[in-house]
């Protein structure tokens, strides 16, 4: 019994902790810049497109990679973001050209719709026609540190940082509960 006690102390003790740990460390990674770059980011310069990312942001959206001069240093940023991307497709079969649409809504989503042949399709990356190669966009950075920075409009994405972190805190102190329950087993019984 007490054999079982200390494996689940040990267990439960170091694995909550290092869940906790990654979750807060990717909070940080991944969605700490959100909570600073809207008041931070306050110049403005212009960018070229030079590629798309390689991984996919949702149902085939490559954003694009976006080169900027500052100081007469180039730095790199992917953008612009959205918060969602919907991608809806519309089959038929008497549909002959293939035919992508496009809307960007107010809070920060792109819809984005295929109309497609049934037998035979062809997808595009919907933001290669919106922000061609080589095209011209609005960069906005932070001027103490360029490396900083967002394209054409601040996406607001700290709902994710927030919920991130919450969840790695909350996960330390359930393993921090659970170790005291546990290290006072004996005097429950």
């Amino acid at each position: 019994m007490v054999e079982n006690i200390l494996f689940l102390k040990i267990f439960f003790g170091t694995f909550l902790a290092i869940s906790g740990f990654v979750v807060v460390f990717l909070a940080f990674k991944l969605f700490y810049k959100y909570l600073i770059q809207e008041e931070r980011c306050s110049s403005k310069t212009k960018g070229i497109v030079k590629k798309y990312t390689f991984a996919s942001s949702g149902d085939g959206i490559h954003l694009p990679v976006v080169y900027y001069q500052v100081n007469g240093a180039e730095y790199t940023v992917v953008g612009p973001e959205y918060k969602f991307y919907l991608v809806k497709t519309k089959r038929s079969v008497a549909t002959t050209e293939n035919k992508t649409s496009f809307e960007e809504t107010d809070d920060q989503k792109l819809i984005v719709t295929h109309h497609v042949n049934s037998f035979i399709s062809i997808y595009r990356n919907p933001m290669q026609e919106l922000y061609p190669i080589d095209s011209e966009i609005d960069v906005y950075y932070d001027p103490n540190n360029p490396k900083l920075s967002y394209v054409l409009r601040y996406c607001d994405r700290k709902f994710w940082f927030w919920s991130m972190a919450s969840i790695g805190f909350v996960t330390w102190f359930f393993d921090i509960f659970l170790l005291f329950f546990l290290f006072n087993y004996d005097s429950f019984l």
